[in-house]
C-alpha cells in the first residue's frame, strides 16, 4: 500500500499540535488575564505542569460506578475523536463523508459525559453542575446544529473539508459566522459561561469529586474540546478565503495561518473572561433560545439563496 507522505505529515503535524497545544493556549490565557489584572502571572507551561502533577496523582474514588472512573476517557477520547476531524492545512487526518455530523456528535459526547460523571456521586454541588451543564447544552447544541446547517447548505457538503473549501460569500454566511462564534464561545464554557463548574458557587460542579489523574484526565479533555472548537472556526475563516491549497507550499502557510489566528484569539478570549462576570443559567438559556430563533431567521435567508 502505498503511503502518501504529505498526508500523512499533516496528520502528525496535527495530532501534536491537538495534544499538546491546547494546554499551552491555557497558560497563555492564564498570562493575559494576570497582565490584565496587574499581575505578573505563572509561566506559559503552569497549565502543563498542573496537569503532570496531577496525572501523577491517584484519585479518590467516592463511588464504585464504573461510569465515575471512564467518564474522564471517554470524554478525552472524544474530544480526541474531534480534533482528528478538523483539517490541517488542507489536509484532514479522519477523512469521511458526512463527518462534520460526527463531529458535532463527538464534541457534544463530552458534554455528555461530564453530565453522567456528575450524576453518578451522591454530592449535590455535582448534581447542580450537571443540571446546569444539562441546561446549557440542550440549548446551544441545537443552534450550532442550525449554523452547521448553514455552512452544509452554503457550501453542498457534509464534509468537513469539502465546507472550508466550497463556502459562498453570502449575508446569510456572515451572519451565521457571528452566531457560530458566540455559539462556540458559549459551548466552550468559557467565563461568562462557565456556569456548570463555577468553583466559587458549586465548587466545581460535576468535577467536584474528582481529583488526582482521573481530574486532570477531564481538564485535558477540557482544553482539547476548546482547542477543537477554536480550530474549526479558523479553519473556516483561513481556508475558504485562500483559495485551492494545490501544493505543499500552500499548505504549509494555511497551517501557518490556522495556527497564528489560533494563538492570536486566544488573548481576545482570555480578555473577555477578564472582563466578564458569570452568568445566571436562567439568563443563558434566555439567551441561547433567542441566539436560536435568530439562527432559523439566518437558516431561512441561506435557503433563499441570501
Amino acid at each position: 500500500m502505498e503511503i502518501d507522505a504529505v498526508k500523512l505529515g499533516f496528520s502528525l503535524a496535527g495530532i501534536v499540535l491537538f495534544l499538546f497545544l491546547p494546554p499551552l493556549l491555557d497558560g497563555i490565557a492564564r498570562r493575559v488575564k494576570a497582565r490584565l489584572q496587574y499581575r505578573r502571572g505563572p509561566p506559559l507551561m503552569q497549565t502543563w505542569y498542573d496537569l503532570n502533577k496531577l496525572f501523577a496523582l491517584p484519585s479518590v474514588k467516592p463511588t464504585k460506578s464504573a461510569l465515575f472512573t471512564w467518564a474522564p476517557y471517554l470524554a478525552l477520547a472524544s474530544a480526541m475523536s474531534a480534533a482528528l476531524l478538523l483539517p490541517y492545512g488542507n489536509v484532514v487526518p479522519v477523512d469521511f463523508g458526512f463527518n462534520l455530523v460526527v463531529f458535532f456528535y463527538v464534541v457534544l459526547m463530552v458534554s455528555v459525559f461530564l453530565i453522567l460523571a456528575g450524576l453518578s456521586v451522591q454530592n449535590a454541588f455535582s448534581h447542580i453542575g450537571s443540571s446546569r451543564e444539562m441546561q446549557i447544552v440542550l440549548t446551544v447544541e441545537p443552534l450550532i446544529a442550525i449554523i452547521y446547517g448553514v455552512l452544509a447548505y452554503n457550501a453542498g457538503s457534509l464534509n468537513i473539508a469539502d465546507i472550508v473549501a466550497n463556502l459562498h460569500f453570502t449575508p446569510s454566511l456572515l451572519l451565521a459566522y457571528i452566531i457560530l462564534a458566540y455559539a462556540l464561545y458559549v459551548e466552550s464554557g468559557f467565563v461568562p459561561f462557565d456556569i456548570a463548574e463555577a468553583e466559587q458557587e458549586v465548587i466545581g460542579g460535576p468535577l467536584a469529586e474528582y481529583s488526582g489523574r482521573l481530574l486532570g484526565v477531564f481538564y485535558y479533555a477540557i482544553y482539547i474540546k476548546r482547542f477543537a472548537l477554536l480550530w474549526f472556526f479558523v479553519s473556516l475563516l483561513t481556508l475558504p478565503w485562500v483559495g485551492p491549497v494545490d501544493t505543499a507550499e500552500k499548505a504549509v502557510l494555511v497551517l501557518a495561518l490556522q495556527f497564528l489566528l489560533t494563538i492570536a484569539l486566544y488573548p481576545v478570549i482570555a480578555a473577555l473572561e477578564a472582563t466578564n462576570a458569570r452568568l445566571r443559567v436562567d439568563h443563558v438559556v434566555k439567551m441561547n433560545v433567542r441566539m436560536f430563533f435568530a439562527g432559523l431567521i439566518v437558516f431561512a435567508m441561506a435557503f433563499m439563496g441570501w
